[in-house]
Order: C-alpha cells, then sequence, then structure tokens
C-alpha cells in the first residue's frame, strides 16, 4: 500500500500497555479454557498470541492508507466470509431472520461481512477500469463500468461461506444487479459453500479451517494458476487465516502472489474481536490440529 501520512487520531491502534494487556486476558482465558493443552505448548503459544497481536496491529495501520496501490495483475479477489448479515432489507422471502448465531451477540458484528463484500466489489471495480486504462481506453470513473466492462476486464471475484450466508448473499447480489448498484456478471464470480477435505471428503464449510484447507481457487481462461490473489477480510480474521493455510501451503499456487487487504474494524471491535479471533484459532491448531503455529508467510501487505 502507498505510504501516506497518518491521522493524529488513529482510535484503532492499540498502545504497548494496551497490547500486552490484550495479551495477558487471551493467554490467560487460553489457559483457563484448555489448561493442560495450552500449558503443555505454553511457550508457542505465548510466541502465537504476541506475534498475531503484532500483526494485527500492522494490519489496522495499513486500513488507514488512503489509496491502496491498485495491481492489475490481480486475478482473484477472495472475500472469506465474515460474521453478519449482508442486510437485512435483503432477506430471502420468507426470513424474519437470518442464522447468524456465532457473533450475533455482538452489535458491532453486524455489518462485517457487508464490509468485506462492498470492499472487495470497489477493489474489483478499479482494477477493471485500471485495467481498460492500460489498454488504451478510457473512462469517466469506475462507477461508469458497464456489466460488459466487467466480464472482459475483471478479475474473479470469490466468495465462500457457510450455506446460509451463499443462499443469502446470491439473493442480496440478485436484487442489487437490479438496481444497477452490482454489475459482475456471473461467470466472473466464484462461490462454494461445501469443499473438499484433505481426505477426499466432500463437506459443507462451518469453520475458517473449512475455508483455507479447502481453497479453491479458478484458474485463468488459458489454465494458467492466477498472478495475484487479494484476500479481503478484517485484521484480527488474518492469523487465522494464515495459520490454516501454514497448513496447507499449497492451496496457494507457487508462482502466485497473495496479498492481504485489510479493512477498518469496527471501533468497539478491535480488542474483543481479536480476542474471539486468537481463542479460536488456539483450539485449531491444538484440539482439531487444522492450524499451524507456524503461519504461511509469503504475503505481501
Amino acid at each position: 500500500m502507498i505510504e501516506l501520512a497518518l491521522p493524529i487520531e488513529r482510535p484503532r491502534i492499540l498502545s504497548k500497555g494496551e497490547k500486552e494487556r490484550l495479551k495477558t486476558d487471551i493467554l490467560d482465558t487460553a489457559i483457563e479454557e484448555r489448561f493442560p493443552l495450552v500449558y503443555a505448548h505454553l511457550p508457542e503459544v505465548e510466541t502465537f498470541i504476541s506475534n498475531s497481536i503484532d500483526l494485527i496491529q500492522r494490519l489496522e495501520l495499513a486500513t488507514y492508507q488512503r489509496h491502496p496501490q491498485i495491481h492489475t495483475d490481480t486475478d482473484v479477489i477472495y472475500i472469506d466470509s465474515g460474521p453478519g448479515p449482508y442486510s437485512y432489507g435483503m432477506l430471502e422471502e420468507g426470513k424474519t431472520d437470518l442464522d447468524d448465531k456465532n457473533y450475533h451477540k455482538w452489535a458491532w458484528s453486524r455489518k462485517m461481512d457487508r464490509a468485506r463484500i462492498r470492499a472487495a466489489y470497489t477493489l474489483a471495480s478499479l482494477i477493471t477500469a485500471k485495467r481498460i486504462e492500460e489498454e488504451g481506453g478510457s473512462l469517466e470513473s469506475p462507477q461508469a463500468l458497464s456489466v460488459q466492462d466487467f466480464a472482459n476486464h475483471s478479475p474473479y471475484l470469490m466468495y465462500t461461506s457457510v450455506d446460509w450466508q451463499e443462499a443469502h448473499i446470491k439473493h442480496a447480489l440478485q436484487i442489487a444487479r437490479q438496481n444497477g448498484s452490482f454489475k459482475i456478471p456471473d461467470e466472473k464470480l466464484v462461490m462454494y459453500g461445501q469443499f473438499i477435505n484433505r481426505a477426499g471428503e466432500v463437506k459443507p464449510i462451518v469453520h475458517t479451517e473449512d475455508q483455507m484447507e479447502g481453497l479453491t481457487l479458478p484458474n485463468n481462461p488459458d489454465g494458467s494458476n492466477p498472478r495475484r490473489v487479494i484476500i479481503v477480510s478484517h485484521p484480527a480474521h488474518f492469523p487465522r487465516l494464515l495459520s490454516v493455510l501454514g497448513k496447507n501451503p499449497d492451496r496457494i499456487p507457487r508462482e502466485t502472489v497473495l496479498q492481504l487487504f485489510p479493512i477498518p474494524t469496527p471501533k468497539d471491535a478491535v480488542v474483543p474481536y481479536a480476542t474471539a479471533e486468537l481463542l479460536g484459532t488456539i483450539p485449531t491448531i491444538l484440539v482439531k490440529q487444522k492450524g499451524s503455529f507456524t503461519p504461511y508467510r509469503n504475503y505481501m501487505i
């Protein structure tokens, strides 16, 4: 991302003391919840928590950069689904609520998935417009892009999720297409709610570890692997993603550039979301053995 002067106020950036308190609170809770297992791996758990908090804060800091660099070699923009429905105003016919059970108790979680999707769509628009410009065309703005422009020049927009989210997002996108606010055609969309695990079994996606273990990136029309993949998510989600990718590094082709694209965390969520994600990742590593204390490191921001 382009380096710019930071605003004076940075409420999502924790002080050294706040980071230490967060680390202590997460470690104490992890020990309390899973004493024998965590205590047996205490140095690794401590290091993982400390490094993860540092990464989260580095990613949070990156969200203050106003103008991200646009890479036209981006072939896939991947949204790893987040908390909350896209819109309660776009519920499927006959529905009065959604099955958002894991995070529903936290008000800050309501629009996090929506924020990821919107950021990814904005990125796809900027990349599409830049590609057209590089090929000698011109546009007044990315908002002027047509469905055909996206069909000819857009990267793939990829979204994986649990089944209720997949159904809800497909419905919401259909409405958005009708009102002209979403123009990416179906041939440039990749969505699925099931994955193939390491044993070759088809399973429904339930957790992040399923999404990463079964990550299946689309190839380019000529059959080649994507040149660059951008993952859009909130900062606290990336340690979990990278931990599971550390166990499944082959999900990212060797020649593919992986870029993390963090978006701002809701201010009220900075500490509780980081706490929830890291406390969820530790048993993913120690109990489920679906992640690694050595995360996937071949990425850029």
